[in-house]
């Protein structure tokens, strides 16, 4: 972000002019990450918080759900990492991203159980 600085008042008053623009609300999204896998698995998600920094959690089970308050103007992605010990065949997994409560992306792939990892899937 850069000012047009035209007289030694324009660099004076810099600061006060940057408090102000950081007072102006934005206005905040709930964004809603989920993970629906069909079976019982561990694994590792990764997405960019409400700042925008990626985030890496653990996850067991069958499903992962994850509500944060984002600007709407912000970035959003999120990757899963799963594992497959018991080389399960023929199994599916949904990564569905919602905004304000409505599906803006969701993505199904098939886990096809020849790896007991089946490596990263990534939603956009």
């Amino acid at each position: 972000m850069y000012h047009k600085l035209n007289s030694i008042l324009d660099i004076i008053n810099l600061p006060k002019r940057l408090r102000n623009k950081s007072k102006e609300k934005t206005p905040l999204d709930e964004v809603c990450y989920s993970v629906q896998i069909s079976f019982e698995t561990n694994g590792q998600i990764r997405y960019l918080d409400e700042n925008e920094r990626p985030r890496i959690v653990e996850f067991v089970g069958n499903s992962w759900t994850k509500s944060l308050f984002q600007c709407g103007t912000c970035k959003t992605s999120m990757s899963v990492f799963i594992n497959n010990i018991k080389l399960k065949k023929d199994q599916v997994l949904t990564l569905t991203k919602k905004i304000k409560g409505e599906v803006v992306a969701q993505k199904s792939f098939a886990v096809l159980g020849e790896n007991t990892f089946e490596g990263w899937f990534k939603l956009e």
